[in-house]
C-alpha cells in the first residue's frame, strides 16, 4: 500500500470513528464493533502469515487501518480523555509510527489530537495538557524510529563488511593453495622439461594449457573479472 493511500484511509478511519461515536444508535454498539475489529485484525495478521507473537501491524498494510479504528473506538467510547484506557492512545501512536511513513505518522497523529478534542470540546486545562502529550509522544517515537533505523543500517553495513572480508580471506586461502600445490609443482616440471625443449615442446605446451585452465577456473569460482 502506498503512503498516500494509507494516509487517506487513516484520515477516513478517524473521521468514520468520530461519526460512529457521535451517532447515538451506533455508539451503543461501540464495544461490539471494537471486538469485531480486533477479530478482523488478527484474521488479517493470520492471512499475512505473521507469527503469533507479532502483534504490531505490518508496515504499509491494511492492518494499521483496523488497529486505528479499534483504538479510537475503544478510547472514545469509554470516556475519551477521561477514560482509564486513554494511555492506549500512546500504544496507538507507537504502532502508527513504526508501521507507516513519516508523513503519514505526522498527519494521522495530528488528526488524533483533533479527534479527541472534538469528542470533548469543553476541556479543562488538565485535559488540554493531556492532549498536548500526543504530539510530544509522536515526536519522541519518530526520533526513536530514526535512531532504530540508523542502528539497523549500521548493523547491515557491518554484516556486509564481514561477509566481504570472509570472502576475501577465502579467496586468498584458495589462491595460496593453488600456487603452492598446483602452479609451483607444474612450473618445476616445466623447468625440467625446458632443459630438452625441442623434445618436450608438446609436453611443455600441455602443462601450460593445464595451468591456464586451472587459473581461469579459480577466477570464475572466486568471481573475479577482467577489471580486477
Amino acid at each position: 500500500m502506498s503512503a498516500h493511500l494509507q494516509t487517506l484511509l487513516l484520515a477516513l478511519t478517524v473521521a468514520f470513528a468520530y461519526w460512529w461515536l457521535q451517532t447515538p444508535t451506533l455508539a451503543f454498539y461501540s464495544l461490539q464493533v471494537f471486538s469485531l475489529t480486533v477479530v478482523l485484525y488478527f484474521v488479517a495478521k493470520r492471512f499475512s502469515k505473521a507469527k503469533i507473537w507479532h502483534i504490531a501491524p505490518t508496515a504499509q498494510s491494511l492492518e494499521m487501518i483496523l488497529a486505528s479504528f479499534a483504538f479510537l473506538i475503544l478510547v472514545g467510547s469509554t470516556g475519551n480523555k477521561e477514560s482509564i484506557l486513554f494511555p492506549f492512545t500512546y500504544v496507538h501512536l507507537f504502532f502508527l509510527v513504526f508501521s507507516t511513513q513519516i508523513s503519514t505518522s505526522i498527519i494521522t497523529g495530528l488528526l488524533l489530537v483533533v479527534f479527541h478534542y472534538a469528542l470533548g470540546p469543553d476541556s479543562n486545562l488538565a485535559e488540554m495538557s493531556e492532549l498536548l502529550t500526543i504530539p510530544i509522544m509522536l515526536v519522541f517515537f519518530l526520533f526513536t524510529k530514526h535512531q532504530y533505523n540508523e542502528v539497523i543500517k549500521e548493523k547491515k553495513i557491518i554484516e556486509n563488511e564481514e561477509i566481504a572480508l570472509a570472502e576475501s580471506l577465502k579467496a586468498r586461502t584458495s589462491l595460496t593453495k593453488l600456487i603452492k600445490k598446483f602452479i609451483l609443482p607444474k612450473l618445476s616440471q616445466i623447468k625440467e622439461m625446458a632443459l630438452h625443449a625441442d623434445k618436450n615442446r608438446d609436453a611443455i605446451m600441455g602443462q601450460i594449457i593445464i595451468i591456464q585452465m586451472e587459473v581461469e577456473k579459480f577466477l570464475q569460482e572466486n568471481r573475479f573479472n577482467d577489471e580486477e
